[in-house]
């Protein structure tokens, strides 16, 4: 099975290619009004032909091609989002795609041949020693994009085929980002330090946005503490996404050979102050990273040739895993009334979860209420 990754590269500094990618990316802004078409954006194909002749650049005519395949693939990943196209896309930072072998090709003693507005340049290079490995082990090299954040490398990787056959229930949350169970053991990946972390920080941007508004009010400039809010947020997410990497590399390392990761199928809405959830709960709920780590557990997982599903959430919470009925759930205790068990209410979810998929499986019932009574 062939995987897509991104890793970086580093560059030498070579203003010629500086100039390409700044060209580049004036190119996309001035072509950026004519794909948005009044609100309905242009395909590729129709995009090119409106404006390949009509809009000079100094760009080769391959990474002409490119700049206009870029800019309507901008438009079409916001428009499959769901996001409104209401005004046309400004490109601010400066980037640039380059296509393998046409664009640039790598030369021995580390030199890349990169496509530029005066033709070929020698660049060197080198790759990280933690992404090298992928490197050299690459069934191709797609793509290479140059921008203000350096240089990254779209490569195919051949992983093995996953197999799926051990069910491994996995249930996310807020204290205890990830909590994974087989059969006979249990994984726990706490996210306390990783909460206290973002609760100081959150409390700083928030001072700094009071400090922001007072000065907006007296009419003076704003603009270094805006510079610090925008490093602030970067420093966040940054942060939630190393955590979210590192947890799923440990949870693919702990599950066995041949495992299936079993997700719940969410999908979250931005709780408002409209809502009757007290103000504490809907910030955990707005910050919660859901999403981020279901995605790098996917990815992970894809390395290593592990498969991962998504089954239903209802009651995987509310009920017990060994009878199937309705149980009483107060933080992390879950206490079963007609077993008179009493466990962790995060090990008896991620329970839940896996056993969901096994009945799916096997199409049987999804519980042990009347509904499998009257199957038997």
């Amino acid at each position: 099975m062939d995987i897509r990754r991104t890793i970086p590269i580093i560059l030498d500094e070579n203003a010629l290619v500086s100039a390409t990618v700044t060209e580049f990316t004036r190119y996309q802004n001035a072509i950026s009004g004519t794909c948005f078409n009044s609100g309905d954006p242009l395909r590729a194909l129709a995009l090119h032909q409106a404006v390949y002749h009509t809009v000079p650049t100094h760009l080769k005519s391959q990474m002409h091609c490119s700049a206009i395949r870029a800019t309507a693939a901008t438009y079409a990943t916001l428009r499959s989002k769901g996001r409104p196209i209401t005004k046309p896309v400004r490109f601010r930072r400066p980037s640039a795609l380059f296509l393998s072998g046409k664009d640039f090709t790598f030369k021995p003693d580390s030199i890349v041949s990169i496509n530029t507005l005066s033709g070929r340049q020698k660049v060197g290079w080198r790759i990280p020693d933690h992404f090298l490995a992928d490197f050299e082990s690459a069934k191709s090299v797609d793509s290479m994009r140059i921008s203000s954040n350096g240089a990254h490398l779209c490569i195919t990787l051949e992983v093995p085929e996953p197999a799926g056959a051990v069910p491994v229930g996995v249930d996310l949350g807020v204290t205890n980002a990830l909590v994974a169970s087989t059969n006979s053991d249990t994984l726990f990946v706490n996210g306390k330090s990783l909460a206290v972390s973002n609760t100081k920080l959150r409390k700083t941007r928030s001072r700094l946005k009071s400090k922001l508004s007072g000065k907006k009010a007296q009419h003076t400039d704003t603009r270094s503490v805006r510079r610090v809010l925008k490093r602030l947020s970067r420093t966040h997410h940054n942060r939630n996404l190393t955590f979210c990497r590192e947890t799923a590399a440990q949870l693919c390392r702990w599950v066995p050979p041949n495992a299936v990761i079993v997700l719940e199928d969410l999908s979250f809405k931005p709780r408002t102050k409209k809502e009757h959830i007290r103000k504490g709960t809907r910030r955990k709920l707005n910050q919660w990273f859901f999403s981020m780590m279901a995605t790098a557990i996917q990815q992970r997982a894809e390395r290593h040739g592990i498969a991962v599903t998504k089954v239903d959430p209802a009651y995987t919470s509310q009920i017990h895993h060994i009878c199937g009925l309705m149980g009483v759930r107060s933080g992390h205790r879950f206490f079963c009334p007609h077993c008179n068990v009493v466990e962790h209410s995060d090990t008896n979810a991620s329970q839940n979860i896996r056993l969901r998929f096994t009945v799916l499986r096997g199409s049987g019932p999804l519980s042990a209420g009347p509904e499998a009574l009257a199957t038997a």
